[in-house]
């Protein structure tokens, strides 16, 4: 072999190491198969967590921020004056020896909230406050808040019902609320109107106010049995229930486009406000009455979740969900913190399994914290986007109005809870349903009905937003009855589509105080109800867990699905996929450190050779689990390239090898051709050096033997 025959191999054989800056990351074979595989930089077990700190906060009451000196009294009580309503929260089940103290201190029972252990009491002297707080048992002395009313495009826009720029809507996929209750808790529903009509199953009147409705009165009182029929004297409650569940008919039996996203569900009207609306007021004796009056309704329903309504079929027996369009004013500086009396009710319904649904407000983006109903911990708070009356959601944005989050600091140590609201859904512009009152020759008050009444008027707020999250939420119980409310509200935030960027990145990667976790999607809500229930998987989902979707690769020869995962309340254990339904694989992670933060997300990977799958589509479930629980699964598609089993294929990466080595050997005949012979051997002898002693003895007997020969 010649000197440059012999330098243009050593040549290609030095610049071999650049291969790596121009080949593919290393990729190897995990499993018999050759079907999964694993970065280099990847490992096969899951990150540990580090543990939070909340896990048992203790009571309410040791921690909430509404009492900050800890004397069992509000901080808005401490300077007041006067006059003012009152209930008392006890440590625990209220008991007569606690009646008899009101009644020996010359106090009167209005109310009693039992679902979370409290008595409304109504007007008292300031003064008198904290010698309530010393009564036996009391744990916060609280004062009363006020009431306040907070809204054809709506119902495609949030994709229940189909349309051109959404061909496939949550309705396609066989839903529409049939056999689903909605309690809404407003100012009375007309349910005669054309397409409201058939809906009611029961109802409750908490205010039975005279002005309103002299039936309530003149028939003894409040019927508690659900038998009795509020009119509404407002039409905020009516145009409500039309955008949860409208059928769009008109009074000629013709079919308008003003459905309800869940035309098929069925009402429960539950009465808290009346004609003349709710607060603020000026009479101070109405405050009292719409205060005590809307705890009252939301006792009932829990009361009476579960009843057998006289003369209605066993499928709509009971309550599922809750809808309020309203808000409790609260007295603290800025806002409440979730701790207040009514938002404790709504967390209790929600665990009762009452899905309740509730409007974030209208306080626009500069509310310091939420109040009133909007902060409870549990519930689903919505926030309002304007459309711009168009159903393609590109242009949505959140609505001038809406309320921001996040809620005030609970001081639970949980920084969780404060992160409303939810989810968002349009709420600007909504056409109604038109209730008695606002038509010229309909006047329930004086016996006519909505019968001949339509869809009229536009009207604004987060208090439209709700009612399309209520109905939506329908659809989902209708997919899969068997979730709980939590689930619920968890398969909506997931399945919401995300705008804007993350508000809190340090607690969720996700949650926007905007938008929340997103604008309700409900077909994609649905989908994933429908699968839960089909996969016999609702049981073991425990919403603490969060999975998430990244990314999916599938092109270039491999298929790389990548999301991340934490839990909430403690560590993941590990993430499994499995392909078309089969059998559960563990995934791969991205290396980390031995622990991480509380509320850290890592990476996890699926990544899949396609040429060892079959030919055409499939579909790749991945889900976190940890102690035999599991979160909500992440779907996704991708395609197989075998066309049989046994297909030769050559790898990608075989490919891109034997490119390399040939732009190696392109690359070491160019140098040999540019160089002289001095040179070459200078540049090699440099690197012989570096060179193991048995191959520079080689080298040498080869100079040598071939000098001998001349």
């Amino acid at each position: 072999m010649d000197t440059k025959a012999l330098n243009a191999v050593l040549c290609a054989f030095l610049l071999v190491p650049l291969a790596g800056s121009v080949a593919p990351p290393h990729l190897s074979e995990i499993d018999s198969e050759g079907l999964q595989l694993i970065g280099q930089d990847q490992q096969t077990t899951a990150p540990v967590q580090a543990a939070v700190s909340w896990a048992d906060p203790g009571p309410w009451w040791t921690w909430t921020s509404l009492d900050s000196d800890r004397n069992g009294i509000h901080d808005s009580l401490q300077t007041t004056s006067g006059p003012v309503n009152v209930g008392l929260s006890y440590a625990g089940k209220i008991t007569d020896s606690n009646r008899f103290d009101l009644a020996l201190a010359g106090h009167d029972i209005h109310l009693e909230i039992l679902s979370v252990d409290a008595l409304l009491i109504g007007d008292v002297d300031a003064s008198e406050v904290y010698a309530l707080s010393q009564l036996e048992g009391v744990v916060m002395v609280e004062r009363y808040g006020s009431l306040v009313f907070y809204g054809d495009v709506q119902t495609p826009a949030v994709k229940a019902r189909n349309s051109t720029e959404y061909p496939v809507g949550a309705w396609d996929l066989g839903v529409s609320g049939h056999g689903v209750n909605i309690a809404l808790t407003d100012t009375g529903v007309d349910n005669e109107h054309p397409g409201l009509s058939g809906k009611f199953v029961a109802g409750y009147d908490a205010v039975c106010f005279v002005h309103s409705d002299p039936q309530c009165i003149l028939s003894g009182g409040r019927e508690d049995d659900g038998s009795f029929d509020p009119d509404d004297g407002n039409q905020h409650g009516t145009a409500c229930m039309g955008m949860a569940s409208a059928t769009g008919l008109e009074q000629d039996g013709s079919q308008s486009e003003f459905y309800g996203a869940a035309p098929n569900a069925s009402l429960v009207d539950v009465r808290i406000g009346t004609d003349v609306g709710a607060g603020p007021f000026e009479n101070y004796l109405l405050e009292q009455e719409f205060y005590e009056s809307a705890m009252n309704g939301l006792q009932w329903i829990i009361d009476h979740k579960d009843d057998a309504w006289p003369g209605v079929d066993e499928a709509n027996h009971g309550i599922d969900i809750i809808s309020l369009s309203w808000g409790i004013t609260s007295h603290e500086n800025g806002g409440s913190d979730g701790t207040d009396m009514h938002s404790r009710v709504l967390d209790d319904a929600m665990l009762a399994g009452v899905t309740v649904s509730n409007a974030a407000g209208n306080d626009g983006p500069d509310n310091d914290g939420l109040s009133g109903m909007s902060a409870s911990s549990l519930s689903v708070t919505v926030a309002a986007t304007d459309d711009l009356n168009t159903v393609n959601r590109s242009d949505d944005s959140i609505a001038s109005y809406s309320s921001r989050g996040p809620r005030k600091d609970n001081g639970d140590g949980n920084p969780l809870n404060e992160l409303v609201p939810e989810v968002s859904a349009p709420g600007t512009n909504i056409v109604q349903a038109e209730g008695c009152v606002t038509s010229g020759g309909c006047n329930n008050f004086l016996g006519g009905d909505a019968s001949d009444n339509t869809y009229t008027g536009r009207g604004s707020g987060t208090s439209y937003a709700t009612p399309a999250v209520s109905g939506v939420i329908a659809l989902v119980i209708e997919a899969n009855g068997n979730l709980t409310p939590l689930q619920i509200k968890e398969v909506l935030k997931q399945t919401a589509e995300r705008r804007g960027e993350p508000s809190a990145p340090d607690v969720d990667p996700y949650w926007n105080r905007d938008f929340g976790w997103g604008m309700v999607d409900a077909r994609a809500a649905v989908a994933l109800a429908l699968h839960l229930a089909q996969t016999e998987q609702t049981d073991t989902v425990d919403v603490s867990l969060q999975n998430h979707l990244l990314g999916l690769t599938d092109s270039n020869g491999t298929i790389n699905v990548t999301g991340h995962a934490w839990g909430q309340l403690g560590s993941i254990e590990r993430v499994e996929f499995r392909i078309d339904g089969g059998e559960w694989q563990d995934a791969t992670y991205s290396a980390e450190p031995g622990e991480i933060g509380a509320l850290t997300p890592f990476m996890w990977h699926v990544i899949l050779d396609p040429a060892k799958l079959s030919e055409g589509s499939h579909q790749i479930e991945v889900r976190a689990m940890a102690e035999g629980a599991s979160s909500l699964p992440v779907l996704v598609t991708v395609h197989g390239s075998a066309s049989s089993a046994t297909d030769f294929t050559v790898p990608p990466i075989i490919i891109v090898g034997i490119l390399v080595v040939f732009v190696i050997w392109v690359a070491s005949l160019t140098l040999v051709r540019l160089r002289s012979d001095g040179e070459i051997d200078s540049l090699i002898s440099r690197f012989r050096k570096e060179e193991d002693s048995v191959v520079d003895e080689v080298l040498e007997a080869e100079l040598i033997s071939e000098q001998d020969s001349e």
